[in-house]
């Protein structure tokens, strides 16, 4: 019956067990980098930064300026 669970100091002989023999075998093991996946941009923000008077047609010579 295969075991369900296994520690980990087995899994990590089995591994390196399996490592040593890939590379005993020719293989070969290039370590690449990762890329820095690009920040999110916030969509909403752009509506914030716009006078709300202005948008809506108002002008502060209406309101007794």
């Amino acid at each position: 019956m295969n075991e369900v669970y296994k520690s980990k100091s087995q899994l990590r002989t089995e591994t390196e067990d399996a490592l040593q023999a890939y590379l005993a075998r020719g293989g070969q093991i290039e370590v690449v980098k990762a890329r820095k996946a690009p920040k999110p941009k916030m969509s909403g923000k752009s509506t914030r930064s716009v006078n709300k008077n202005q948008s809506l047609g108002f002008r502060s010579s209406n309101f007794g300026g």
